[in-house]
């Protein structure tokens, strides 16, 4: 790893450490079942960490971590920074349950000395090094067949927007204090937004995403990409995934003894795209839109589901077997008259874009740095779309099944 990257990023860690997500003890219980309801949202049931190993490759504080000893498994925690490296020494020995060893090391220079593991951990380290890829193959490679790999790193997607806030801030700042003061004043229902929810506080946030040195981020093609190389298939995903073939046509691959190739070319071709890039690029209030379109597949599904149940669970021995034309066409005619659904939400991609290109505009102009504060400032306050709400997607987490 290259030393100035690593000092450059740890400097900004010492000053205000990232991975503190709870300060009062009496709380570790909750954090940890909100731990354990997220590795269920991974697919990643508890049972399946019992008498395990795992190895989290820069744990920070050790906090995230500890739900896995919680559960059953035997944790390696690696961590560079020597001030997160004893609070979360200190945490495992007060609280840990199962057998740990911290160890204070870079983890490009860790050497596992051919142990594998049945758990590997890489959560929001990997687009802070100076080779994120190698990162992801270090832990890809100190994994067990048939383990699994969680991987947290941001998407280029759903980075979209914290990139530009960090564009904004190095084209109107001179100094590290320039850019928390204006963080603070530009970004502000962000910031609130981010505190409330991940129990960072809001100078720990503003350190991590915008002060530190190096986020280079992944599209979910070249995360499958790594994967594959590494003999990893995507597992789960955390939100799930929405392929672009879902959308397309019906998902009707089942086992087959002679395999459909021609249809298998089709849906692999489909499944290179993903439409949650698309929506992570521009995510913004969360505000559901087509309401009328909502209520609408909600009276078509009750209809169909009167179709489907009233031909369901018959046999021979029923004297009466009744079917009636009515529910059949009642279903068609609800089909018939629902509203043609858009892939994407135009009305929102296009007011989304075009308070970018603003801001793109604003950025460009010959204008002095806090002439162009002022014009960002003035504008946000108008935009509808941008940095409004989660301002995109700050973290994806990925799970990877090693195959071989």
């Amino acid at each position: 790893m290259n030393k100035n990257i690593t000092s450059q990023v740890n400097r900004i860690y010492k000053q205000k450490n990232p991975s503190t997500y709870f300060r009062n003890p009496n709380v570790i219980n909750k954090f940890l079942k909100n731990r354990e309801d997220f590795l269920f949202n991974l697919k990643l049931p508890k049972r399946i960490f019992a008498n395990s190993s795992m190895i989290d490759f820069g744990c920070g504080t050790g906090q995230n971590s500890l739900i896995y000893n919680y559960l059953g498994s035997d944790c390696t925690l690696i961590e560079y920074d020597k001030k997160s490296y004893y609070e979360c020494l200190k945490l495992f020995k007060k609280y840990a349950k199962n057998k740990f060893k911290v160890i204070n090391k870079d983890i490009f220079k860790f050497k596992s000395k051919g142990k594998k593991f049945d758990f590997v951990i890489s959560s929001g380290v990997g687009h802070h090094t100076e080779n994120p890829k190698k990162s992801i193959n270090i832990c890809c490679n100190v994994l067990k067949k048939n383990g699994f790999f969680i991987l947290g790193i941001g998407n280029k997607s759903g980075f979209f927007q914290r990139n530009i806030q960090r564009l904004i801030l190095y084209k109107i700042s001179d100094t590290e204090k320039d850019i928390i003061k204006y963080s603070k004043i530009l970004f502000k229902k962000h910031l609130k937004r981010s505190v409330k929810f991940s129990g960072r506080k809001i100078d720990e946030i503003i350190y991590d995403t915008y002060l530190n040195p190096k986020i280079e981020t992944f599209s979910l093609n070249e995360i499958k990409s790594i994967f594959k190389k590494n003999n990893l298939t995507l597992y789960s995903s955390y939100y799930p995934l929405k392929n672009i073939a879902n959308f397309l046509e019906p998902s009707i691959q089942q086992f087959k003894i002679k395999k459909d190739k021609k249809s298998e070319l089709r849906m692999k071709n489909l499944n290179e795209l993903s439409l949650s890039d698309f929506q992570d690029l521009t995510v913004s209030n969360n505000k559901m839109n087509n309401l009328d379109l909502y209520k609408n597949i909600k009276k078509l599904h009750l209809s169909m589901s009167k179709l489907v149940n009233e031909v369901d669970d018959k046999n021979f021995n029923n004297k009466k077997i009744n079917i009636t034309i009515k529910n059949l066409k009642n279903y068609k005619k609800g089909l018939l008259k629902l509203k043609k659904i858009n892939i994407f939400d135009n009305k929102h991609n296009s007011v989304f874009l075009d308070e970018v290109l603003k801001i793109y505009k604003i950025l460009g102009t010959k204008k002095d740095k806090i002439s162009k504060f002022k014009d960002i400032k003035k504008f946000l306050k108008k935009t509808k779309k941008i940095f409004k709400g989660v301002s995109g997607v700050g973290m994806s987490y990925y799970v990877g099944y090693k195959t071989k």
